[in-house]
């Protein structure tokens, strides 16, 4: 390949492209990269300014492969592969430096995250990354104080690169593939046309396309405002400061390794000859909120010294070093946050042939791997990993733009938090965004809740009022005693859980019927309160989201499913009905309440409240019954999570404070008990009941998930259901299983790697203490050939080889003799 002046446009802008993607940054230009590469040619970026205008120029470069997501992790690991191959690519340097880097542990908790992070880099092919001690810190880094710390984690794949040499490589490539880049060529409106493509008018002239990317950066929201809708985005002011020359480096051959300590809150990287010291600061500061100026482009904020004070004074008693070079240059620029740190990733609700690239914090180090996955996402529909933690839609319209500020200035602010279960959704900030009516009831009772999808849930209740609080620890914490409680009152007597934030459907019109045909690999219930578990599947034969049917009374069909995809799911359901002629698709999410009543006096309980008949041959399992419930219509669904007696008791949301205690009234006499989320998972786990999100995502086929009872072949068609014959012709490699562990105080989480004599062949997805069984269980999916009962394994949970073993699928109760009794 010639090279490519990536300075020179071509001299007439294109009038029509199959994608444009707007904005020049390294996220931009990735995407468009990736799709001329795949052989989508026909594409086309525009800028308003200068590539890399906006955040990208004035980025420190950092490119850690570190995170505590096994998929992001491999997201970055392939922006780094990337980068390393560009100079050869062109013929150019890009300033890639791989020095490889250091973190430090001051506590126990950090340094079990550490081990954690060094389990998920085996699974992404990162081998080299290990916890270290002191010692060890000390030969990596020798003008580190060691004082105070356990250890530390040495990544030998990180570094820094030149923000805008990479991006500008990646240009050059994508306008040999055939890709065309059009600069200083602002958008101006945008408009859908009844055909769903779209008219792009710029300052150049007017561009028609069948599908847009936004990727602007900090001015997406102005790219959005033209389309009509708001991304939960905002920008932030980010400083870092640049030493002049230090007489300890003047004279190294090669470079410090970098180093990050995430209790202190910063990272400091050799830069030529001196230092970059990059604090994350403890009350940050918000930009541009009420809108990017103009004309703003490659420009910088002005520096506020005196707010990094204290982490530059505690920086420098660890590396006494940065007090022997002046400051050379301060940097304050913006960068774009959203609520949870993440970028947006992926289709944008309530559109077609739309799709953000936004709303990223640490664009340089992922923008390469996310334009990858999001060119097989609008190539193939969906990219090779399951990257729900990035889709654009997992926020509701909940994050406004006050959510959206204070949530990033309080993720900011704990930038390097430690990622224990719980702890995101338990931070203070924008708590209570949405409650259900006995929210109220069940704090008083010391529920411990957390935020999911803006919803207040709660995750247990503590034993004493004095201890509503968790203490966040990658171990079994203060939470245990009470989980077990929980369960065990579920096992033996009756409990009750608030559910209501499970997204809700009613699908209605005469080719309902049709319509849930079509995407159900499962037969549709035909008749009155017959219950079907459907899974919704890719091309490939994967679960894109998975739901429950019921036929109700009127004909129309009421479907449960996961609450976080609530907007995910309304986009599936809306596109595909656009085929039918008599459809009615009405999201009553926020309209519907659901209260579990599970145990073995489950009955007895709600027999008090009702004049149905509750009898086994009256109501049998797995159906459902419209009822009234001490004067609320209810929709009984005889089903639940937790493997015992019990029902789903679906209901207007305004008639749930006086069903919840009538059915604690009625269940005072059997010692009815509240349990929350970690009961449900624990007991879930000993059933061997697969979770969309976790067992059930689009990286792994239904079948090898052992979903084949819920997929029926002789269904004359479905989606995905070509991809289901092909594998029953030729079985996946992995297959999904129950593993019993020998585990400490810490169980699986998901993302452990499996061993088989010392070989890698899988991964976990989901863990827990079995309480009901006393047992610690994993649920992963491993090699095929190894999934039969009683095959020895081993996991590696927080750096220890824990023995593990296969049994069957359903540890507790594995006739369903309780569910059924």
């Amino acid at each position: 390949m010639s090279p490519i002046d990536p300075s020179k446009d071509p001299p007439e802008m294109k009038s029509e492209a199959k994608v444009i993607v707007i904005g020049g940054g390294i996220t931009g230009v990735s995407t468009l990269y990736h799709l001329a590469k795949s052989g989508w040619t026909d594409v086309m970026l525009v800028e308003k300014l200068e590539l890399t205008s906006g955040s990208t120029w004035h980025a420190a470069g950092n490119l850690p492969s570190f995170s505590t997501s096994l998929n992001i992790m491999k997201l970055q690991k392939n922006s780094i592969e990337l980068y390393q191959q560009l100079a050869e690519q062109t013929g150019q340097s890009v300033g890639h430096h791989q020095t490889g880097s250091i973190r430090l542990a001051h506590t126990k908790e950090r340094l079990d995250e550490f081990k954690r992070v060094a389990g998920l880099a085996t699974l992404a092919g990162l081998s080299g990354v290990e916890v270290v001690d002191n010692e060890r810190l000390k030969e990596l880094h020798p003008f580190l104080d060691t004082t105070g710390l356990l250890g530390g984690l040495w990544d030998p794949y990180d570094g820094h690169i030149d923000p805008t040499s990479v991006t500008n490589a990646m240009a050059q490539l994508a306008r040999g593939y055939g890709a065309t880049i059009v600069r200083h060529n602002p958008v101006t409106a945008i408009t859908q046309l009844a055909d769903k493509k779209w008219e792009v008018t710029t300052e150049q002239g007017v561009i028609h396309a069948d599908i847009i990317v936004n990727a602007a950066g900090f001015r997406a929201n102005e790219v959005a405002a033209m389309i009509g809708h708001q991304f939960p985005i905002c920008s932030l002011e980010h400083q870092y400061l640049v030493t002049d020359n230090i007489p300890a480096l003047v004279d190294r051959a090669h470079h410090l390794p970098l180093l990050r300590d995430p209790d202190i809150s910063y990272y400091l990287r050799q830069e030529g000859k001196g230092l970059i010291l990059g604090p994350y600061e403890r009350e940050p500061v918000a930009w541009a909120v009420d809108g990017v100026p103009t004309t703003f482009g490659q420009e910088l904020l002005q520096p506020e010294l005196n707010r990094l004070e204290g982490i530059i004074g505690a920086a420098m008693e660890q590396v006494g070093i940065i007090g022997d070079g002046g400051i050379k240059t301060v940097v304050n620029g913006p960068i774009v946050y959203t609520p949870d740190g993440l970028p947006l990733l992926g289709p944008v609700h309530g559109y077609d042939n739309y799709f953000a690239c936004a709303g990223f914090s640490f664009g340089i180090t992922q923008g390469g791997g996310a334009g990858r996955y999001l060119a097989q996402w609008i190539i193939d529909g969906h990219p090779e990993v399951e990257l729900w933690e990035l889709d654009s839609r997992r926020f509701g319209s909940y994050a406004n733009l006050s959510y959206t500020v204070t949530k990033s200035l309080e993720l900011y602010a704990n930038e390097y938090q430690l990622s224990c279960p719980n702890e995101y959704a338990m931070r203070p900030a924008c708590r209570e965004v949405k409650t259900t009516p006995i929210y109220e009831i069940l704090k008083h009772k010391n529920a411990v809740f957390g935020a999911y999808y803006g919803w207040e849930r709660a995750s247990w209740f503590a034993q004493s009022a004095n201890a509503p609080v968790e203490n966040f620890s990658y171990s079994r914490g203060n939470w245990d005693a009470a989980v077990r409680s929980e369960c065990e009152a579920v096992q033996n007597r009756v409990g009750i859980l608030d559910l209501s934030a499970f997204t809700k459907f009613e699908i209605s019109g005469k080719d309902a019927r049709s319509f849930l045909d079509r995407i159900s690999p499962n037969q549709v219930p035909a008749k009155c309160g017959d219950i079907a578990l459907a899974h919704v599947l890719t091309p490939s034969g994967s679960v894109a989201w998975e739901f429950s049917m019921t036929l109700l009374e009127s004909g129309a069909f009421y479907l449960m499913c996961p609450a976080a995809c609530e907007l995910l799911i309304e986009d599936w359901l809306r596109q595909r009905a656009t085929k039918y002629a008599d459809i009615s698709i009405a999201n009553i999410t926020r309209d519907w309440g659901t209260l579990i009543l599970a145990g073995p006096r489950a009955r007895e309980v709600l027999a008090k409240l009702t004049d149905a008949d509750l009898s086994n041959e009256a109501f049998p399992w797995f159906t459902g019954q419209e009822i009234q419930v001490v004067g609320a219509p209810v929709r009984a669904l005889r089903m639940n999570f937790v493997g015992e007696l019990g029902w789903e008791l679906h209901h207007p949301l305004q008639h749930q404070q006086a069903l919840y205690e009538a059915l604690v009234w009625a269940g005072e006499a059997h010692g009815i008990v509240d349990f929350g989320l970690r009961a449900m998972d624990s007991m879930r786990i000993e059933k061997g009941y697969q979770i969309w999100g976790r067992e059930l995502t689009t990286e792994y086929s239904a079948l090898a998930a052992n979903m084949s009872y819920f997929i029926k072949t002789d269904k004359s068609d479905f989606e995905g259901r070509a991809a289901v014959l092909a594998e029953k012709e030729k079985p996946s490699t992995h297959r999904l299983v129950l593993m019993e562990v020998q585990a400490g105080p810490a169980d699986a989480l998901g993302s452990e790697p499996i061993f088989h004599q010392g070989k890698l062949v899988g991964l976990t997805t989901s863990g827990a203490y079995g309480y009901r069984v006393n047992k610690s269980l994993a649920m992963g999916f491993i090699k095929r050939e190894l999934a039969s009962l009683d095959t020895e394994l081993t996991i590696t949970i927080l750096g220890e080889e824990c023995s593990a073993k296969v049994i069957r699928g359903c540890l507790y109760d594995p006739k369903g003799e309780r569910l059924k009794s």
